[in-house]
């Protein structure tokens, strides 16, 4: 063995050699010099337990089992040579191979197998070169089984690769653009130490600016769509209100307001109510004359900020008939003096003759006799108003409080056939009663002591206004005046155009908003021949957000409503006033008013909605920007890609629009030219505009809103309350009774003013109960159960007083009707109450505020079907749930419960 040999014998081995080398130049080396041997490969047999290892050169002479190693595996180890022979003549190898048999097969890990010196112990770390043999080459790494799949390349991985450069220092606490920018400007300093520039006007500070904004924006995006997620943290109020609905809470954008507008005119004429605007002028010094403004007016006053209100159509209503005599209208005394209309009046009567003209000759012969002036009919409106104070005759110390606003119910003709006064009878809704007493006539104070007449009028001519005005926008379509070739943005268009060869024109003489629905065309897959292409083309974006703010919400009209329902408000019922018309452009793109099939109307929500339904929702942002909202073909029709749209807002909303009495008093034409003499005048001040809700209140309200409103009744209770949500109730009480089979529910009702349920109420209240029944319940209404009470009193009057006044003043209020001054009296009706208790300590109260009322004991205070006289000892008269007090004091009903009092003292 010479020196090289000596060296190599004591070499280490083994499969995993250092260094690492991705290209083994030295493998090629060896076959050429031809002096070393070496193992080139091993191949593994089909069998798994025969392995043909491949060398560089010939096979040595007395290679045996002693010179093989095989080392490695997890599972399966300590693998045994059984037998080592030479292969020269292979059948399927191009070369001869070293034929190893195992006693076993291994397992999937990678074992390595060496040829070494005989003398070479079990310890790897021993082995010794197999002589002539390469110590690099001298092991060989096998796997008996593959774990890469049969697509994949099992070539091992190179050893050296190139390490990855560090991760940049990230300061995850930048989060608006100052950090931003310092963080970009700081990493550049790293990785272009030349670079130091910092002026503004250079290039790379222009970059980190424009990279500090972008991460500035994404920065505020990440942490709004966290924020925007839940309602509790949400900060826009479309979010909100998407969140809100989720827990069946509707979030309200306010209503406009609405208000009653007198026109006072000299002659007769006839107003189209589409035509019409009222104004309340702007603020500015010095009172505005009232009446009829032109255009150029007009403008003036809606730049200057005046307020723009429109007449509601009441009941279909196109045309509104202005009547000369219905400015003032009298109200008939049948010739009587100091005459009220007293409080809770639903008739009057009014003197149906106009005004006396100025006599254009002397001769009675040629006056006319007097004919029927008024033309007012069932469902006008009509204001009563104090115009003179009855004190001192003064119109200005007539009380503004003193004016109610009815509409007429039923009109009848009659004539006084003391004087043959030509009269008009007219009645109204009892929801619409005189909340006070209204005079008529007076007689003035010492010296004068003039009888004053006609104190109080009634108004006709009236209107019911509402804040907003249809505003005029213009309708600007670049897709449209500047086609080209539009059919990639919007699909159809070009044929569309083509078809319509005015369509610009028409766009600017349209006074309204409109837009294109963006899309593209989509086909599907049947293109054979002959085949029906299925063509779809789905819109990219249907929303749109209006150009003017803020647009009018207001809740639609009832039918043949009375005034107090016609002014009663309800913001969360309030649609947006607004007219979408969608559709093809030849459909929608016309002179006037499109088809109604083309109409799209506004919702609350579209969770109703079908997938034909032309619906769509309002979403106003925090800028009051109004979005339009449309379905997705399931909720809601969904626009198509192509489609055009025209919308007709109307502006003006919110508590604005509540401007007080006397303040509405101009009188505007949309168009045309008005020469008569008309003065508007609202005697009742504006109401029911309401802001906007706040995001504050709708997060208060929303967690417990479907908690607060049941959907069914389970226990009695439910049933009470569900009833007593009639208007015509005022209480209402419920008891499970059990029939013997199922239980039953007994409604018991307090109607509201009186003591009889009638049955029409009551099939009307156990329909409204049948929606919210549970099942297996039965329902009955009945009216309540009332108790009939008796009461003594023992009053001592102050001997300056006559006993006789104080008396009557105590009947007048213990009574069961109103009082002389108007109020209700103690056992009124609708003072009385299901399951209230009678005090003994409100009664000595009661009859103790009354002047000349020395001391008051309650002596008997107890049913009156009850024979024993005295008082409860807590000084308590308990009723039952079902019950109410009865004390209607009538001498023709004892039944119905008394009171006495026991007078004593005075004179």
């Amino acid at each position: 063995m010479n020196r090289a040999n000596a060296h190599a014998s004591h070499a280490t081995i083994g499969c995993a050699p250092l260094p690492a080398c991705s290209v083994p130049a030295r493998r090629e080396k060896l076959r050429l010099a031809g002096t070393l041997n070496g193992i080139d490969y091993v191949e593994v047999g089909d069998d798994g337990i025969s392995l043909c290892v491949h060398l560089f050169g010939d096979i040595p002479q007395g290679l045996g089992m002693a010179n093989v190693r095989i080392t490695g595996g997890d599972r399966i180890t300590g693998l045994r040579v059984l037998s080592v022979n030479p292969e020269l003549e292979p059948d399927m190898h191009d070369d001869a191979c070293l034929r190893v048999l195992l006693d076993r097969e291994g397992d999937h890990t990678a074992y390595c197998l060496c040829l070494v010196d005989a003398a070479s112990g079990n310890d790897p770390a021993g082995w010794l070169v197999y002589p002539g043999f390469d110590p690099r080459y001298a092991c060989a790494t096998l796997h008996f089984r593959l774990d890469c799949a049969k697509t994949l390349d099992c070539a091992d991985e190179a050893p050296c690769v190139k390490a990855s450069p560090p991760a940049p220092e990230i300061n995850y606490l930048a989060k608006d653009y100052a950090s931003f920018r310092q963080l970009f400007l700081d990493r550049l300093a790293l990785d272009m130490p030349a670079w130091q520039e910092r002026h503004v006007p250079d290039l790379g500070i222009a970059l980190v600016e424009t990279l500090a904004y972008t991460a500035d924006y994404l920065s505020y995006y990440q942490d709004a769509v966290a924020t925007e997620a839940y309602l509790g943290t949400a900060r826009k109020r479309i979010s909100v209100r998407r969140h809100a609905r989720l827990v069946d809470y509707r979030m309200h954008e306010g209503c406009n307001a609405r208000a009653l507008v007198t026109l006072a005119s000299s002659n007769d004429l006839s107003l189209e109510l589409a035509n019409l605007l009222l104004l309340a002028p702007p603020s500015g010094p010095g009172h505005p004359q009232p009446g009829v403004i032109d255009a150029a007016q007009l403008d003036t006053a809606r730049a200057q900020g005046a307020l723009i209100y429109e007449p509601m159509l009441l009941d279909g209503m196109t045309t509104f008939d202005v009547v000369a005599a219905h400015s003032a209208i009298r109200l008939h005394s049948w010739g009587d003096e100091l005459c009220c209309l007293p409080r809770g009046s639903t008739r009057a009567t009014l003197v149906d003759t106009a005004p006396p003209a100025p006599p254009a000759a002397t001769d009675a012969a040629a006056v006319a006799p007097p004919q029927r002036a008024l033309k007012l009919a069932a469902g006008d409106l009509l204001i009563f108003e104090e115009v003179l104070g009855p004190q001192t005759g003064n119109p200005a110390d007539a009380d503004p409080a003193h004016r109610h606003a009815v509409r007429l119910t039923d009109v009848r003709t009659s004539v006084d056939p003391l004087d043959g006064t030509l009269l008009l009878e007219v009645a109204w809704d009892a929801c619409d009663a005189l909340p006070f007493d209204l005079c008529l006539s007076v007689r003035t104070p010492a010296p004068d002591c003039a009888w004053l007449h006609d104190v109080s009028l009634a108004r006709g001519n009236v209107l019911l206004v509402d804040h907003g005005e249809h505003v005029r926008g213009q309708c600007t379509s670049t897709a449209i005046c500047l086609p080209g070739d539009s059919d990639g943005d919007y699909p159809g268009l070009t044929a569309a155009l083509a078809a319509m060869p005015d369509a610009c024109t028409r766009c600017g003489t349209l006074a309204e908003d409109c837009w294109l629905v963006p899309g593209s065309t989509q086909y599907g897959c049947c293109r054979c021949d002959g085949a029906v292409q299925d063509v779809r083309r789905p819109p990219a974006d249907t929303g749109h957000v209006l150009p003017d703010a803020p647009l009018t919400w207001a809740e639609p009209l009832p039918p043949h409503a009375p005034v107090c329902r016609l002014l009663a408000r309800d913001p969360r019922q309030a649609l947006p006033q607004l007219a979408v018309y969608g559709g093809a452009l030849a459909d929608v793109l016309v002179a006037g008013t499109p088809d109604p099939r083309w109409r799209w109307l506004p919702r609350q929500d579209l969770l109703e909605s079908g997938p034909d339904d032309r619906h769509f929702v309002v979403e106003v942002d925090d800028d009051g920007a109004a979005h339009l909202r449309f379905g997705d073909g399931v909720l809601g029709a969904q626009p198509q890609a192509g489609d055009f749209f025209r919308a007709a807002s109307r502006i003006g909303n919110g508590p604005a629009g509540n401007v007080g009495r006397d303040s509405i008093v101009w009188l505007a034409l949309k168009s045309g030219v008005l020469s008569a003499e008309l003065q508007p005048r609202n005697p009742l001040p504006a109401s029911g505009g309401t802001a906007p809700e706040s995001l504050a209140e709708v997060k208060l309200y929303a967690p417990g809103a479907f908690r607060a409103k049941s959907l069914r009744a389970v226990v009695a209770d439910d049933y009470a309350r569900f009833a007593a949500q009639a208007p015509e109730l005022q209480g209402a009480a419920a008891a499970l009774e059990w029939s013997g089979s199922w239980y039953a529910v007994d409604v018991m009702v307090d109607p509201l003013g009186c003591e009889n349920l009638p049955s029409a109420l009551a099939r009307r209240i156990r329909t409204q109960l049948e929606r919210y029944r549970r099942i297996g319940h039965d329902v009955e209404v009945h009216a309540a159960c009332y108790v009939p009470l008796r009461i003594a009193l023992f009053v001592c009057v102050l001997p300056d007083f006559l006993v006789a006044h104080v008396e009557a003043e105590l009947r007048d209020r213990f009574g069961t009707g109103l009082r002389r001054d108007g109020t209700p009296g103690f056992f009124h009706p609708d003072r009385l109450r299901l399951g209230a208790p009678v005090f003994a300590s409100a009664l000595l109260a009661e009859a103790q505020s009354i002047a000349g009322v020395a001391h008051v004991e309650v002596t008997t205070l107890v049913r009156a079907e009850g024979g024993d006289d005295g008082v409860p000892d807590d000084g308590v008269l308990h009723l039952a749930a079902r019950e109410i007090a009865q004390v209607d004091n009538d001498p023709d009903h004892p039944d119905h419960g008394s009171i006495s009092f026991d007078m004593g003292g005075g004179r």
